[in-house]
């Protein structure tokens, strides 16, 4: 009996200490409520949240690679350990939409209902007149909201703001204007609703030299108004690794394989930035000289595309454009042949149909918009009269702007990637890549525009998996051409049928 009541009471310490260390320390709360076991980089995390919170710095930035589960701690965890510690207290956290931002909010909420958590915070609870994923409000005052990057934040004063992967991908942020509007977002929206001496926390991979958290090194660097503290976790580590690892180690060894971090380094400059932590420099220009690479030999074994841009106008205004560009199996784009005229849509279709037979590309790319429409209703006639197979797909456009549509295109120059055949048309086109976005005028950045379907399109597609068109032989697709859609659509109207 004596035993008994001894184990009994050993085992009541034991919990009563795990409860004890979970409400002073992040990494055990996680481990408590959220029932998760902390890695050792994701301890080092919460134990920067910790020392934070203990008021040794006002600002955390934490940069890390994609898929390390950062997210968890810091999006999750952080919140509710928060508003357990400091009920009375208000938080506001951000991501890059509002879908992603209130999701977590619903965790964090549901977490605070949790008996796991109460049993740490019985006096902490959410008030049941305000419940919202992404606002709620606790029984002693504190309050949480969840914002979209970007969207106005009105009506509140945050003592900890918390913003979690504030740009949506890669490309977006090879736009500048975007970026700039990320800054502006940053000053005007979200640190006038911070409080006195409120604490922040940004954590996210780097994706350009000029992202948010390269904007708010710079920043403090400049003025150093907070006490700011970075925390940098690479992929592969180098000296004075803040997880202690020796040079070379990789982060995460129980989840990221060597296979996966060899095929993170097939985009040199992807690695170095999302996986390394450490973006080029970049001097603000949206594609500097030096970036655009002449080039007088061209691989064999490309996949080739025809990227039109349409002009509304003759003789006057803007360009019709077509360019050329052939893709290797690395995602290596060539600019290979490019011409533009102010010029009838009748000549710009047989200037299309002189490159498809030049080059039998795999296909036509072309923004889809109601000028688009009608020009491939044109080309798909001229086609079937000269039976000349030519496969177009539609680009969506979603209601960019000229440099959003272009940001794909801009990452590939940056990560050296675009190559231009030595030819007499460089220099116009050339000309518009340094000028673009800020040249002002007519027919200033229509090579630009073409050039923008490839890099949206191979944001889409695998080209690696594409088998080359072989120049000796017609190209075979799957897809129907436009001309066998034309014959279709004449077939319907006269009321016979035809499988294609």
């Amino acid at each position: 009996m004596a035993t008994a009541t001894a184990d009994f009471k050993e085992q009541l310490l034991a919990i009563l200490a795990e409860r004890e260390r979970a409400r002073s320390s992040l990494a055990d709360f996680a481990r408590y409520v959220l029932e998760v076991e902390p890695s050792h980089h994701h301890r080092v995390i919460c134990d920067a949240i910790d020392a934070l919170l203990n008021d040794e710095y006002d600002e955390l930035i934490i940069n890390t690679p994609p898929g390390s589960a950062k997210s968890t701690y810091t999006s999750w965890a952080l919140p509710a350990y928060y508003v357990g510690r400091f009920p009375k207290n208000l938080v506001l956290t951000a991501s890059y939409a509002i879908e992603l931002a209130e999701s977590w909010g619903r965790k964090v909420r549901n977490t605070v209902s949790d008996d796991k958590f109460r049993q740490l915070y019985e006096d902490v609870a959410i008030s049941q007149d305000s419940k919202a994923a992404g606002r709620w409000e606790l029984t002693a005052g504190g309050r949480y909201l969840a914002a979209g990057v970007g969207t106005g934040i009105l009506g509140f004063r945050a003592d900890m703001g918390i913003i979690d992967d504030p740009v949506s991908g890669f490309e977006e942020a090879q736009s500048m204007s975007r970026l700039k509007k990320l800054h502006g977002w940053y000053e005007s929206d979200f640190v006038p609703r911070l409080k006195p001496n409120a604490k922040v926390v940004l954590i996210c991979q780097r994706m350009s030299k000029n992202d948010l958290a390269g904007y708010l090194i710079e920043r403090n660097r400049l003025d150093p108004t907070r006490r700011q503290r970075l925390l940098v976790m690479k992929m592969e580590a180098e000296e004075g690794d803040p997880l202690g690892r020796a040079p070379g180690e990789r982060l995460w060894p129980e989840w990221f394989t060597p296979e996966m971090v060899r095929d993170a380094k097939r985009d040199d400059f992807k690695w170095r930035t999302l996986y390394q932590q450490e973006p080029p420099s970049d001097d603000g220009s949206w594609v500097a000289m030096n970036e655009i690479k002449i080039v007088q030999v061209i691989p064999d074994d490309l996949v080739f595309y025809i990227l039109t841009d349409l002009a509304l106008s003759v003789n006057t205004g803007d360009y019709s454009v077509h360019v050329v560009v052939g893709v290797d199996n690395n995602q290596n784009i060539y600019i290979l042949d490019a011409w533009r005229d102010r010029c009838s849509a009748d000549k710009t279709v047989d200037k299309h149909l002189e490159l498809v037979g030049t080059y039998r590309p795999y296909e036509s790319l072309i923004d889809d918009d109601n000028a688009a429409k009608v020009y491939v209703q044109l080309l798909a006639r001229s086609a079937r009269d000269r039976g000349t197979p030519v496969s177009c797909h539609m680009m969506p456009m979603r209601g960019q702007d000229k440099e959003t549509r272009a940001a794909s295109l801009r990452g590939w120059f940056k990560r050296g990637k675009m190559f231009m055949h030595e030819a007499p048309w460089n220099g116009w086109l050339v000309k518009e890549l340094i000028q673009f976005p800020n040249a002002t005028g007519s027919g200033v950045d229509d090579g630009v525009d073409a050039l923008t379907l490839i890099g949206r399109r191979l944001a889409t597609l695998a080209v690696k998996n594409i088998d080359p068109p072989k120049r000796a032989e017609p190209i075979k697709i799957k897809l129907p051409t436009l001309n066998e859609l034309w014959e279709l659509h004449d077939s319907k109207r006269t009321g016979s049928r035809k499988r294609i």
